[in-house]
């Protein structure tokens, strides 16, 4: 699979993995879905530190992308599992590498 520099905010479609400097991202636009796995894949030394948050590991619902551009902090609109009325941003340290992988 290729390395892209970015995913549209308009992506509707594709399962993508996003690496950035402290945790792997996936992102399934078929299912909706985001997965943080934190401290993996990720690189730059000791000047960042892995935040652990609610859900790591976890499927997320996801609501869409505002930005996720390499060099830059991703920003994602997810919904919270329990409360369907309850949406948040998850917004990461800089992107380091995205790959389209279906």
């Amino acid at each position: 699979m290729a390395q892209e520099k970015q995913i549209p905010s308009d992506t509707v479609d594709g399962v993508w993995t996003v690496v950035t400097r402290t945790s792997t991202y996936l992102l399934d636009f078929g299912e909706m879905t985001l997965l943080r796995a934190p401290g993996v894949g990720g690189s730059g030394g000791g000047a960042w530190e892995v935040s652990e948050l609610r859900r790591d590991s976890e499927d997320i619902p996801l609501l869409g992308v505002k930005v996720c551009e390499v060099g830059s902090s991703a920003q994602f609109w997810v919904r919270a599992i329990e409360d369907p009325d309850v949406r948040t941003w998850r917004i990461t340290t800089p992107v380091v590498s995205i790959e389209r992988i279906g």
